[in-house]
């Protein structure tokens, strides 16, 4: 009797053991799909708030400067208008198109006088514009300013928020005053018990909410934001479902791929069920019929035929003896053509040498495989797994049981993924993951050769506005073209990669038989400036390039894609600079510049800033007319830092801002204290720069340091770059009109080393020329240097402007400034700058 067969495991369990894997994995596939379709959900909203909210206060700003020209219009025309009467003010400037009318009223006999402007709007018949008045109690008594509500819609007409968008301009009070695109018949309703009103600018003045529109019953999304000085709110506001369009799309993308690899995964499961119950039941169909059906052939054939996988059995001379129908099938075989023949007759010939190899092993025991291509009976290539098997059959004749497994899909899913481990999806180049084994064998090849290798990083500073422009194809368009570009490069490098979204990489080799790598960045970088052309349009990437250099800055590949990184931020950093090679010096002054940045993020709290003065003299009297305010800076742990060190930093990490206002509010209360403490009368000079010049609030902080310190406008003095004159001329002019209008004077800083455009000098409201050191210090040694003063000289005179020469050191300077005839100068020739208690001595000197 012989001993009992183990039984295998229950045939349910092992079936169902594939679904449940299957289950799970689906399960977590869909949570993990939910989380991230409701964070991006989430996101989209919050981003186009954020827009919202950003556009509304671009829109306040604008309303601001417009509602305070009109202010500004209404006092100078009140001043000639009759009482209770009315004149036409077109005061020039913003309402140069805009005809308006002022009344002017008795305080007297039309009430008491109220404290701040009031707005108001007057419906016309039959469809005609609204006016919009501006009302204000002024010394001479109550005046009004009516103006056509155009006046303010065009300045909300450029905007594009899809459809159903729009911006409206409101009263406090939630009366809507205009609104585009325009909406007649809802101007002068109250909106008053809406959200906006009741809720969320009582608790903030600039937000951004959503709900449900009290017009039009539509869910939107809205941000507003509060005029300064004024009781105005603007509001922008688009439909939630164009916010949402785009997220729709990635929603629907999401569900096929979520259906599609769900599916995919249930019919793997599915099929890999079937084929252990299958397989299982051969076993126990085999194990029960071990005993009695021994030498049942034909029963044998129906078992093998139940199984999918092709199986087919060889004598010892390689005739197939025993097949089963999935291998008939496989081949292409009928039945009459596949017994007694030779394997490589029927089976691919081309694979016989490796089969052959296969059996010569499996002479011993055991079961071996090999892995290999071989061509079905259609001629088509599949790869596949063949095991095969020593069978001691009667007669001590060998013979040998294989089987074939195709696995031609799963070979084409590695292959893919062995592909996207190393390679960009979308421009087919290398990745990071390739690019770092690909520079490490090039250093580890250079080290043997004792040659150099380049690293290159190439970001694309641009790239991300054509696709927030035309969309994301349109931006990956651009990438492939780049892409195609560095991939033509000749001759070509030892690797060109993308890295990030927007960012490449090169490593070519250098040395004598190379070209040098700084003339290679340079064609590269004028390669990568040219336009691509997507969507009928030419868009100019700006591209910036970090360099570094093997053995030089380091031997590791680590360390080299590091410093390239650190080398192309430093191309971004510096203007004019897109190419540029790490060295030492470069990490020293990157390491430098963050200490800097750290310590002047905390100069104002720990009052480590002193104003300083340096005078300014007039050339004929020798008087001094003046002072410019200098900055210097003393800190525990640098010491004292020059002006031309932190000040760019504070220029492009924003601390300019405070440190600009706290600057001009010293400088004015330190002026005020020499009136009133000595009787000194005095005119400060203060350098504005341009992030404080675009301060929405600018004007407010310039009348509030004046009215604190109980300075005469007069005595103040702003000095502006000409690069702040030619960035923005309509904005720069309003502004500088502006500070005008509230008595301070202007001039224009470093003249002659900028764009020196004679148009703004007409345009704008400037009182000085100051000529730059660079051109003073080379008077009496370069003819071209006098004839530049001598032109600047003779052109702001002709202006009606003062002319100021700084950087003066020598008489013989002064001698030919006051020979060409400049006002006043500043220097070391008369004075350094100097600190607040020395200015009076100075003065009381000088004389009156």
């Amino acid at each position: 009797m012989s001993e009992p067969t183990p039984s295998p495991p229950p045939v349910g369990l092992r079936n169902t053991r594939p679904l449940a894997a299957a289950a799970a994995l689906i399960v977590a596939i869909t949570l993990t799909l939910a989380g991230l379709l409701v964070s991006s959900y989430h996101d989209t909203i919050a981003r186009e708030q954020t827009n919202l909210r950003n556009l509304a206060e671009a829109f306040a700003a604008q309303t601001h400067y417009a509602t305070l020209a009109l202010d500004l219009a209404l006092a100078r025309a009140a001043e000639r208008a009759p009482l209770d009467g009315t004149v036409a003010a077109m005061p020039g400037g913003a309402l140069e198109d805009i005809p308006a009318r002022v009344h002017r009223f008795d305080t007297d006999a039309a009430g008491a006088p109220y404290a701040g402007p009031r707005i108001g709007i007057a419906l016309a018949p039959r469809g005609g514009h609204a006016t919009i008045t501006l009302a204000r109690a002024l010394p001479a008594g109550r005046a009004v300013i009516e103006t056509d509500a155009a006046y303010y819609q065009r300045i909300f007409d450029s905007a594009d928020l899809g459809h159903g968008g729009s911006v409206t301009l409101h009263q406090r009070d939630g009366t809507m005053l205009v609104r585009s695109p325009t909406l007649p018949a809802m101007i002068g309703r109250s909106f008053d018990r809406t959200p906006l009103f009741r809720v969320h600018l009582p608790r903030a003045a600039v937000g951004a909410f959503e709900a449900t529109s009290p017009i039009d019953g539509v869910r939107r999304l809205y941000g507003y934001s509060a005029v300064a000085d004024y009781p105005l709110v603007i509001v922008t506001g688009r439909d939630l479902s164009d916010t949402l369009a785009v997220w729709r799309g990635w929603l629907w993308v999401g569900v096929l791929a979520w259906a599609l690899l769900s599916a995919t995964l249930a019919l793997l499961a599915w099929r890999t069920s079937r084929a252990a119950a299958r397989e299982a039941a051969l076993i126990a169909r085999l194990q029960a019929s071990e005993g009695r059906l021994a030498h049942s052939f034909a029963y044998l054939n129906a078992i093998l035929d139940a199984v999918p996988t092709p199986l087919w059995v060889l004598d010892g001379a390689r005739r197939i003896v025993l097949f089963n129908r999935a291998f008939a099938q496989f081949t292409g075989r009928g039945d009459g053509t596949v017994t007694g023949h030779l394997e490589a007759e029927v089976l691919d010939p081309a694979g016989a040498p490796a089969r052959d190899a296969l059996y010569a092993t499996s002479a011993a025991d055991g079961v071996h495989a090999l892995e290999t291509e071989v061509r079905d009976g259609s001629g088509a290539p599949r790869t596949a797994i063949q095991l095969a098997a020593r069978l001691d059959s009667e007669g001590d004749a060998v013979q040998i049981v294989n089987s074939l497994t195709d696995i031609t899909e799963r070979k084409q899913i590695e292959l893919r993924l062995a592909y996207l481990a190393d390679h960009d999806p979308l421009t087919g180049l290398p990745n990071l993951n390739c690019l770092r084994r690909v520079l490490a064998d090039a250093l580890r090849d250079a080290a043997m050769r004792g040659e150099q290798v380049v690293l290159l990083l190439i970001a694309l500073e641009r790239q991300q506005e054509v696709a927030d422009l035309l969309g994301i194809e349109a931006g990956d368009d651009a990438v492939q073209q780049v892409a195609a570009r560095l991939a033509a490069l000749a001759p070509a490098p030892l690797c060109v990669a993308r890295v990030k979204a927007n960012e490449f990489a090169l490593v070519l080799p250098a040395g004598p038989a190379h070209p040098p790598a700084d003339g290679v960045a340079l064609e590269l970088y004028a390669t990568m400036s040219e336009p691509v052309r997507v969507g009928g349009r030419e868009f100019h990437l700006a591209p910036v390039i970090g360099i570094a250099v093997y053995p030089q800055d380091s031997a590791s590949a680590n360390e080299l894609m590091r410093l390239a990184d650190i080398a192309k931020h430093r191309a971004r950093s510096d203007a004019g600079e897109p190419v540029h090679f790490h060295s030492e010096s470069t990490h020293i002054q990157l390491d430098e510049r963050l200490t800097i940045e750290e310590q002047l993020r905390h100069a104002l709290a720990r009052d480590e800033l002193t104003p300083h003065y340096q005078p300014k003299v007039d050339i004929a009297t020798g008087k001094v007319t003046g002072f410019e305010v200098l900055l210097r800076w003393h800190n525990p742990v640098l010491g004292a830092v020059p002006p031309d060190r932190f000040i760019p930093i504070a220029e492009q990490t924003g601390l300019i801002v405070p440190i600009g206002t706290w600057v001009l509010r010293t400088a004015c209360a330190q002026a005020g204290r020499w009136a009133r403490e000595h009787g000194i009368a005095t005119r400060i000079a203060v350098n504005l720069s341009i992030r404080q010049f675009y301060q929405k609030d600018l004007l407010q902080v310039i009348a509030a340091a004046l009215a604190d310190a109980d300075l005469a406008p007069q005595a103040l003095e702003l000095e502006i770059t000409e690069s702040i004159a030619m960035s923005r001329v309509d904005v720069v002019e309003r502004v500088l009109g502006g500070i005008r209008d509230l008595g301070v004077e202007l001039s224009i800083d470093d003249f002659g080393t900028g764009y020196s455009s004679l148009a703004y000098l007409k345009r704008f409201p400037v009182q000085r020329l100051k000529i730059d050191r660079a051109f003073v210090r080379d008077l009496g040694r370069d003819a071209d240097s006098a004839a530049i003063v001598a032109s600047v000289v003779a052109l702001g005179h002709g202006l009606q402007m003062r002319i100021v020469a700084e950087g003066v050191e020598t008489e013989a300077q002064l001698a030919l400034l006051r020979a060409l005839g400049c006002d006043e100068y500043q220097g070391y020739l008369f004075a350094r700058p100097m600190g607040a208690a020395a200015v009076p001595p100075l003065l009381l000197a000088s004389g009156p």
